[in-house]
């Protein structure tokens, strides 16, 4: 049996990006209409710490019939790595044949989850923003957010490109950076000043207390909240954004429930029924569950799934046998 392996490096030349924004709105459709299979994930603590930032593992599975396809996303969780320099997060992919069991590949998380991120963000903008968007704002300055501006600019024609960080550094690299991309980005000193009157607002933050309230949004406005990692006690909207939603998206109902602390806090709070909760694939296949008016307002709150891995996964696998590129490793005669 020999396995595809792909290293991170590999995977950042092998998106094909219309493909992958086909790719994973095509794996959300088949999630709501019932014809995939996503596992809630359960985190497993690595010791008897049970703090709010202690590290774990979320094994994260689904399965894809229409691929043929299942898939195992292993994320190690470790917010405490940023004091000494080190990635918060590190996974691999394992993607399966469903008829036999074979192990087809295996991809090195980093980029693969920084991409699929930003494009899944970037499909579900295109269903729920306006569609004549021209200010982007971004909270937070990391490569999640640089992926984003780079994805989103794909589908959208920003007039301005703006961006906050806690870290004045990293939010003038990033704002280079965006502007060596052609980009037109600039660098604001506050969240409200970013904010202002923007169309879309990313916050791409690992915050575990509110950036965003609902006082800083404005009609028509949506509001894409990716930072936070799969915990529930890391937020980066303060529940009154979601009362002021018109429509809250995301990628499936119980798995947004059980790790999005933007979710739980806002249900907590009674700002949010959990029955007013709408799936991405639902908004890709009936508009009107999302955006309806040019005045709404648009949430999409992602804390990610092992469907979008596997989906993406495929894809760069596929791509990978096509060009040539990869290892394959035998580890079963």
């Amino acid at each position: 049996m020999a396995t595809l392996t792909l290293t991170s490096a590999e995977v950042e030349g092998l998106v094909d990006w219309d493909e992958l924004f086909e790719a994973l709105t095509r794996a959300h459709c088949e999630l709501s209409a019932g014809e995939a299979v996503q596992l809630a994930p359960h985190a497993l603590y690595l010791s008897n710490d049970r703090a709010d930032d202690a590290p774990t593992v979320v094994p994260m599975a689904a399965f894809a019939p229409s691929l043929g396809l299942f898939g195992l996303k292993v994320l190690a969780d470790s917010p405490r790595n940023r004091a000494e320099g080190l990635p918060a997060q590190r996974s691999s992919i394992s993607v399966f044949d469903a008829g036999t069991g074979e192990c087809v590949g295996v991809v090195d998380g980093r980029s693969l989850t920084r991409m699929r991120t930003a494009a899944v963000t970037a499909v579900a903008t295109r269903s729920l923003a306006r569609a004549d968007s021209r200010v982007l704002c971004l909270l937070g300055a990391g490569a999640l957010a640089i992926e984003h501006a780079a994805v989103l600019s794909r589908l959208f024609e920003f007039d301005e490109v703006r961006l906050w960080s806690r870290s004045p550094e990293r939010s003038r690299d990033g704002v280079r950076k965006l502007r060596e991309a052609g980009l037109p980005a600039t660098s604001k000193v506050s969240v409200a000043e970013a904010v202002e009157g923007a169309d879309i607002v990313c916050t791409l933050t690992p915050s575990s207390e509110p950036i965003l309230f609902g006082a800083q949004i404005v009609e028509g406005v949506h509001v894409n909240a990716v930072g936070s990692p799969p915990r529930s006690a890391f937020s980066e909207l303060h529940p009154d954004v979601f009362q002021r939603a018109t429509a809250v998206v995301v990628d499936e109902r119980s798995v947004a429930l059980a790790d999005s602390g933007n979710i739980r806090n806002a249900c907590d709070a009674n700002a949010l029924a959990p029955s007013a909760l709408v799936e991405l694939g639902k908004v890709f296949s009936a508009p009107a569950t999302g955006r309806v008016n040019a005045s709404d307002i648009t949430v999409y709150n992602s804390v990610g799934i092992g469907l979008q891995d596997l989906a993406a996964a495929d894809h760069v696998l596929g791509r990978a046998r096509t060009l040539g590129t990869g290892t394959m490793v035998c580890i079963r005669e």
